[in-house]
């Protein structure tokens, strides 16, 4: 269909009232997703999951031959009765009667109990030992002791005896008065003197002295008295005595051994034999014998323990045949299908089902007959007719075809900042700051945008503001504006080749102040307006496309139309874009107004919604609105 016809299409269809409400629209559009959610939910439910399961089997061959199978089992070939029969045979077992005695039996409790004792871990403790080798050794082993330090006692008694007689006259003369009396005179003044007077006058020619003396020389008078000191000293009996002592034999030997390693080994030796400790190893040894140990008092305990009433009835017990039974079938399989089967036989279970194989018409009380009841109630349900006629109709094809890739429904207390930037897209990636084309009467500020209950609110007001104005020509320049006005754009966020854009917007007519849904690629083109508000007849706008060169004016082309219809400031209108890449269809509520196969864009673009005024000279009655609900972008599945 052309566009002319298009375009006189909706002119017509509005002018006779037959554009779809957007609320018919939303209702309609949401009363199909809620639809497609319950039959999508419906689809995984365990109700249908169950009825399809039910299908499949009760119209199957299986379910005819399992209804056939269900009346022809008899009790006496079934496994009940097999299990019936095993566990009377079980019962009926010498060992298992044995088995059951011993298990709750008071001989049982009390070998338990005592099996985890201390008296017996005692007494197979001292068994372990008393019937070992290592006991026989023990005892061997004391006897040796015994010898080994009994001869080590004696030896050195022996030595000290053979020491002491040996150097006896030593400790003698040691402790004697000759030898106090010797150490005493050794460093006196007398001793000292005459030896000093030996040494001058030992070899002296007292005739000599003499003859000079009688001959009047007095100068030698004082050596002469000097030796007569000396022969006095000579005949004195201590230095005799000291003189024949010091000379004498004993004396000799004496000096020969005093303080040496063998006197000094000797005294060692007597310091250990007259020692409290050597008296004590002496004692210990004479009491070193098996019935002084500890292990000879643990023999008595054990002989007691050995003959205790309860040691011989445990043991008694433990190697009993009917102890062997017990653990031989404790925790075995034959116990756990015995009581398996005791289990069984016992239960609700077993007697019903043996009381239902009883019964001559078994498929009436099966599951089986359950099932077909279930299915035939299912079967009549109206959900379950409801989904199938659903599955076999079209009405979701649409729908399906399409996924939502981005939305804002504006819900929030302030502008989703993830999703939008505020002004141009370069404005805020670059300068980090807002701008506005040369040609623009208003400046955009982000005080003009506002959300508030669940509605983007872009107001144009008239108050003065300075701010950056872009031209080609001369760059960024400062600017005083007397209109604001704001612009979001999703140029960060989200970006899109081909599908479906759209959005719910509801404007003010205050001609030349112009409000737009549209879309950009990275640069000046392609751009996409999928409506823009902007003529002084609140019944016409304007739908656009932009391509070529963006770098060359002269090369840019646009395809740009009027679309009349509606008062579209009375109400919210659905604006919406499909772009493939065949075409690009615009929509107004669900009603194609324009179609274009030529310059299509080639390149992701982002969403962007705004107001604003590029006109002087006409006075508008500000503030002026856009109200957005909701804005919304989905792509091909």
């Amino acid at each position: 269909m052309s566009n002319i016809l298009l375009k006189s299409k909706f002119s017509i269809f509005s002018s006779m009232g037959m554009i779809p409400k957007t609320s018919v629209l939303e209702d309609n559009e949401n009363k199909l997703r809620k639809e497609l959610d319950d039959f999508n939910e419906y689809k995984d439910s365990d109700e249908l999951a169950r009825y399809k399961e039910l299908d499949s089997y009760i119209n199957s061959p299986e379910f005819e031959k399992t209804k056939k199978e269900i009346n022809s089992v008899k009790y006496n070939n079934s496994e009940e009765f097999k299990k019936e029969k095993e566990y009377n045979q079980l019962k009926k077992s010498k060992k298992i009667k044995t088995y059951y005695q011993v298990k709750d039996s008071k001989e049982l409790i009390q070998y338990n109990e005592f099996s985890t004792s201390d008296k017996l871990a005692n007494y197979e403790e001292l068994d372990t030992f008393f019937t070992s080798e290592e006991f026989n050794e023990f005892k061997k082993s004391i006897v040796q002791q015994k010898i080994e330090k009994s001869k080590e006692i004696k030896d050195k008694q022996d030595k000290y005896k053979e020491l002491n007689k040996k150097y006896k006259w030593f400790f003698a003369l040691k402790k004697s008065k000759e030898l106090a009396d010797y150490t005493n005179f050794e460093g006196s003044k007398e001793l000292s003197s005459y030896f000093e007077l030996e040494k001058q006058y030992k070899s002296f020619d007292f005739e000599t002295l003499k003859k000079e003396i009688k001959s009047g020389n007095k100068e030698i008078q004082s050596e002469y008295d000097q030796y007569n000191e000396y022969k006095k000293l000579s005949k004195s009996s201590k230095i005799v005595n000291h003189l024949k002592f010091v000379n004498s034999e004993k004396y000799k030997n004496y000096l020969a051994i005093d303080d040496s390693k063998e006197v000094n080994a000797y005294l060692e030796l007597e310091k250990e034999i007259l020692s409290n400790e050597f008296k004590a190893s002496v004692q210990e040894v004479k009491n070193l014998k098996f019935e002084n140990t500890e292990e000879y008092k643990k023999l008595q305990e054990y002989k007691k323990l050995k003959n205790s009433s309860e040691i011989k009835q445990y043991f008694k017990f433990k190697k009993s045949e009917k102890l062997a039974i017990f653990t031989e079938l404790d925790g075995s399989q034959e116990i756990v299908k015995y009581e398996e089967l005791e289990k069984y036989i016992q239960s609700d279970e077993f007697k019903e089902s043996k009381k239902h194989l009883l019964i001559k018409d078994k498929f009436k009380i099966s599951d089986e007959y359950k099932k077909q009841q279930d299915y035939i109630q299912l079967k009549k349900s109206d959900k379950i007719k409801w989904f199938f006629k659903v599955e076999k109709s079209n009405k979701f094809d649409e729908i399906n075809k399409w996924e939502l890739t981005f939305e804002d429904d504006f819900t929030g207390s302030k502008l989703d900042q993830d999703k939008w930037l505020t002004g141009y897209y370069y404005g805020k990636t670059v300068l980090n700051d807002n701008y506005v084309q040369a040609n623009e009467k208003q400046f955009f500020t982000d005080k003009n945008i506002e959300v508030k209950e669940s509605v983007l609110r872009i107001t144009t007001k008239s108050e003065k503001v300075r701010g950056k104005a872009w031209h080609p020509l001369i760059g960024f320049s400062p600017k005083d504006f007397d209109y604001t006005s704001g612009l979001i754009n999703s140029g960060q966020s989200f970006r899109q080749k081909y599908g479906i854009f759209k959005a719910k917007i509801k404007v003010n007519h205050s001609y030349p102040v112009h409000h737009a849904f549209w879309m950009l690629g990275e640069k000046i083109t392609p751009e996409i307006d999928v409506f823009k508000y902007d003529k002084k007849s609140k019944s016409k706008l304007s739908i656009a496309n932009y391509w070529g060169n963006p770098t060359n004016e002269k090369e840019i082309k646009k395809n740009h139309s009027s679309i009349s219809g509606p008062d579209f400031s009375s109400n919210y209108f659905i604006y919406t874009l499909e772009w493939t890449p065949e075409k690009l269809i615009w929509k107004i509520n669900d009603v194609s107004v324009f179609e274009q196969t030529e310059g299509l864009p080639q390149e992701p673009m982002y969403l962007l919604l705004s107001s604003g005024i590029a006109i002087d000279g006409i006075q508008a009655n500000l503030p002026c609105n856009m109200e957005v609900d909701w804005i919304r972008a989905y792509q091909k599945k």
